[in-house]
């Protein structure tokens, strides 16, 4: 088992054990280190996705049905249809605050783990497939998208794991540097929302089934990389 094989069952099961991955783990140390990595990684973003829960959701949520049901019955007297009203407003306002709260999460969460995933994997960053462009349009074909155009700043393109769901890992030649394009599928955000790092910035777009994220060395322009992709790849869904 080489390093790169060892990176990859780490990252698509950190739990995952056999005597060939313990065999790697104890005779190479930046792999150890690595795996030592992912776990606490994994660690945190499974605290991080145990949102607390608004601990009378349910009873708002009951509360507003026996009023609805109530109403439909019978006409109340005009102060208890106000009082009805508001309370059905306090409702609706609490569940909505609570889902932009899960949804910033999300994002949130997504951030990092795209960051996180960009620094565990640096070889791609180096590597340069033979026939780029092809291997991308399979490896793009197999998330449900059609690839239109050339592609002629491609370098590499794979099928790799993030939280243990597979995702497309691409790299593009930058003006400054490699640019790193990421299609993960999951919960799509609403706009291009911002990717900020010391040494990197990026972007997330919504795509498909999910997310499209591009990672860059600070000062990198993105707009013409995030134009092409957009009008490069057609989706099926």
């Amino acid at each position: 088992m080489n390093c790169l094989e060892f990176r990859r069952v780490c990252l698509g099961d950190p739990y995952t054990v056999s005597e060939k991955i313990s065999a790697h783990r104890s005779t190479c140390r930046d792999c150890a280190r690595f795996a030592e990595s992912v776990d606490v990684f994994d660690k945190k973003l499974q605290d991080a996705m145990t949102i607390p829960v608004p601990g009378d959701l349910a009873t708002r949520v009951k509360l507003r049905q026996v009023i609805g049901e109530e109403q439909a019955r019978r006409a109340r007297p005009w102060r208890w249809a106000m009082a009805a009203g508001i309370l059905v407003t306090v409702s609706l306002s609490g569940i909505f605050g609570y889902q932009v709260y899960t949804t910033n999460q999300y994002i949130k969460q997504l951030q990092v783990a795209v960051l996180h995933h960009v620094d565990s994997e640096p070889e791609f960053l180096q590597v340069e497939a033979k026939q780029p462009e092809e291997k991308f349009r399979r490896v793009m074909a197999a998330f449900g998208a059609d690839v239109v155009g050339d592609m002629r700043q491609l370098r590499h393109a794979d099928i790799c794991a993030m939280n243990k769901q597979p995702i497309a890992h691409t790299v593009f030649n930058g003006q400054t540097g490699r640019v790193t394009v990421l299609y993960i599928i999951g919960k799509r955000v609403q706009d291009e929302i911002p990717i900020r790092a010391e040494r990197r910035h990026g972007v997330l777009i919504p795509a498909g089934q999910g997310n499209l994220a591009i990672i860059a060395p600070q000062g990198e322009h993105l707009d013409l990389l995030v134009n092409k992709l957009k009008r490069s790849i057609r989706w099926s869904t």
